[in-house]
């Protein structure tokens, strides 16, 4: 298959530091899958929150955002796929998707995947534009992303717009679980646990590649070669090459017993079951 048009588009989304860098890694390693490092074109360029929309110019800023990226992945030759200047994000969108089938273009896979955590915030946005457009949610105990993104922050505070306090790392991850919690009962999105990923590998990948129409292989457990791939070198922050699944306990490690019961007490009463 070399006409990217009829690639299957797919978007892994989900809170930061909760599997994502692992799921993409898994759906890499399979042979009918393609895959590129963080794009950011829509957290990047299109505003957060929908209202601030109507007032955006997307102009040579937006289209200088896409460039770098393009440089990065030594694919200037798409320069000419970045979309037009133009007020209207409908358009823009379609110019994005356009771009992403590009990426894939003369690759013979039958499915790219994109990653970008934050891109959870335009799923509605993507597919009200591209409605067969499928998305991954992966879903984490709020407690370990907390601890996680607290802990990266703190070490790389640069990439997550400073480093985060534990108010701020809860209140990400609870906004975050009300976003997916949106896309419920709709057919092209499909949930995961992350604790599942690690123990019932075998079982959340299947049920995935079903999702996607793919025969799941066991190579997908060997994906530490793409996680290095689809990384760039400055994202130390990302997992590092390995196929060792184990799960963190950074919460119990980094926090205080009197930090850790705060933490609870606003994450526990979270139900996470609607998910299953």
């Amino acid at each position: 298959m070399k006409n990217s048009e009829s690639k299957k588009a797919v978007f892994i989304v989900g809170s930061a530091r909760s599997g994502t860098t692992l799921l993409q890694s898994m759906l890499a390693s399979h042979p009918e899958v393609y895959s590129f490092p963080e794009t950011h074109f829509f957290r990047g360029t299109i505003p957060k929150f929908s209202f601030l929309r109507w007032l955006k110019f997307y102009g040579e800023k937006d289209k200088e955002f896409i460039r770098q990226f393009l440089n990065r992945v030594n694919r200037n030759e798409l320069d000419v796929k970045i979309p037009s200047t133009t007020f209207s994000t409908t358009e823009w969108v379609k110019g994005l998707l356009d771009l992403l089938d590009s990426l894939s273009q003369n690759s013979t896979e039958k499915i790219w995947v994109e990653k970008t955590p934050m891109h959870l915030y335009f799923a509605s946005l993507i597919e009200n534009v591209r409605q067969e457009t499928n998305f991954i949610h992966i879903i984490r105990d709020g407690k370990d992303v907390v601890a996680s993104l607290f802990d990266a922050s703190e070490k790389n505070p640069n990439a997550f717009n400073g480093k985060q306090s534990i108010q701020k790392c809860i209140l990400r991850w609870k906004v975050d679980i009300q976003i997916h919690k949106k896309h419920l009962g709709k057919q092209n999105h499909h949930f995961i646990f992350y604790k599942d990923l690690i123990y019932k590998t075998e079982e959340s990948l299947g049920r995935i590649c079903d999702f996607l129409n793919l025969i799941y292989l066991n190579e997908m457990k060997k994906f530490s070669h793409k996680t290095k791939e689809l990384k760039f070198p400055e994202e130390v922050w990302k997992p590092d090459a390995s196929n060792e699944l184990k799960e963190s306990n950074k919460f119990e490690t980094i926090f205080s017993l009197d930090d850790q019961a705060l933490i609870k007490s606003k994450i526990d009463p979270i139900d996470l079951s609607c998910f299953k």
